[in-house]
């Protein structure tokens, strides 16, 4: 049964890399990450006096990839369902959980990569950006606790993609409804009820980040990372019940 499962997690995987939507999302992501990094940087009048402080908040500023990230994931879900090919997917493989189970780990390697890469780019742009100011980069160890929390943060995020896929089919509705909730609709509901919005993903995800700056009410982040990963298995279990229910 091992073979089987290998050949279905290789075929999600060429999948993933087959088309533009891997390489031109995270080139948006960088390219994003790169003008808020110079920004922060640049609007820092002091910047050798907050040295430290600026350079958490240009490695944090990585975690902005995390939408992209779910994005693709949601890609790679929605795009089957819009070309019909899922029932092919479904034919060949071991079973309709094994589908599931490949695309979630697949969007799962993606987001780490996204992470990982993102976190590489703030550290050179970051680095460039101070340079340009006669400063340096601080990278202590609350920097290298930040960057590892963006690379936890993106890794979770391809998943939730994936999964909002299987439970919303059509690719349209679920990449406009994460961007537009990833953009807007997070910030009113954080903003609005924070005591709600500590206990929903994009909530954790801050937590996790200990982005206390945008978000006060952000939970401490072992237990922001507890809810993620809660929200998470939530959203895959009910992503593969109406896979195994709906007719494809």
């Amino acid at each position: 049964m091992r073979n089987p499962i290998r050949r279905q997690i290789a075929a999600e995987a060429l999948k993933a890399r087959s088309g533009a939507a891997l390489p031109g999302l995270l080139v948006v992501a960088l390219l994003l990450v790169a003008l808020g990094q110079f920004g922060t940087v640049y609007a820092e009048a002091e910047l050798h006096a907050a040295a430290a402080e600026t350079s958490h908040r240009v490695i944090k500023l990585a975690g902005s990839a995390a939408l992209f990230a779910t994005v693709f994931g949601a890609l790679l879900v929605t795009g089957e369902f819009k070309s019909g090919s899922i029932a092919r997917s479904v034919l060949y493989a071991p079973g309709r959980g094994a589908v599931v189970g490949a695309k979630l780990l697949v969007a799962g390697l993606v987001g780490l990569f996204f992470g990982v890469i993102s976190v590489l780019c703030s550290l050179a742009i970051g680095a460039a950006a101070f340079s340009a100011k006669d400063a340096t980069l601080v990278l202590d160890g609350r920097s290298w606790q930040t960057a590892a929390a963006v690379v936890t943060v993106c890794a979770l995020a391809g998943p939730w993609g994936a999964a909002v896929g299987f439970v919303v089919r059509s690719q349209l509705v679920s990449v406009v409804g994460l961007v537009v909730w990833g953009t807007f609709g997070q910030l009113m509901v954080l903003g609005q009820f924070p005591k709600v919005g500590r206990f929903l993903p994009d909530g954790a995800q801050l937590s996790v980040l200990g982005d206390r700056l945008t978000f006060p009410s952000a939970l401490d982040a072992p237990y922001g990372l507890l809810v993620l990963v809660a929200w998470g298995a939530a959203l895959a279990l009910l992503g593969h019940r109406l896979f195994a229910r709906r007719d494809v």
